[in-house]
């Protein structure tokens, strides 16, 4: 298989190329640290340091489902990059199967980030506010900062990923695809 097929679109090739290599490169780094994590959370002083630990009170609904289901989030990212190598990789051989789950976890992307467009406060802690004054005016200003840059990564990664999305599903790139596996 030629990297760049002919009569095929070169920017698609060149993305395919460059989302295996990224993508290839983070599965092994968060393999790496899952088994880093198996290999700490057997251990008995981890088990007891989870025990004891406290977590906030008002933490964001993100942060509180990554803390009390650590494992998961760790074999989740590897599923995640995992699949966007071997899509990556169907994509850039033209594969239909390939197509169709790339645009599906497009279209997946692009509603997580207008979900978190529309409620920032799912990933970022609200502002320290008590009767109106400000509890802690240093911690209410990052976060005020965090959540607008949440939104502002959240608006440009979702527009990317629907327009993706679109071009894949909709347009012209359609016709490049193979139907056999």
């Amino acid at each position: 298989m030629k990297i760049f097929p002919e009569g095929k679109s070169r920017i698609l090739s060149w993305i395919c190329v460059v989302c295996a290599a990224v993508s290839g490169i983070q599965t092994l780094r968060t393999a790496a640290d899952l088994l880093e994590f198996l290999a700490i959370s057997s251990t008995p002083v981890f088990l007891l340091s989870i025990a004891r630990s406290s977590v906030p009170v008002d933490m964001p609904p993100l942060a509180d489902f990554a803390a009390k289901h650590m494992f998961l989030v760790f074999a989740l990212a590897v599923v995640f990059w995992l699949t966007v190598l071997l899509l990556s990789l169907g994509v850039l051989g033209r594969r239909e199967w390939a197509r169709r789950g790339a645009v599906g976890m497009l279209y997946l992307l692009s509603a997580i980030s207008l979900l978190l467009l529309l409620c920032p406060q799912l990933a970022v802690p609200q502002p320290l506010v008590y009767r109106g004054v400000s509890m802690a005016p240093e911690f209410n200003s990052v976060v005020m900062a965090a959540s607008l840059l949440l939104r502002l990564v959240s608006m440009a990664a979702g527009g990317v990923c629907l327009w993706w999305a679109l071009a894949l599903d909709r347009g012209g790139f359609r016709k490049e695809f193979k139907t056999r596996f």
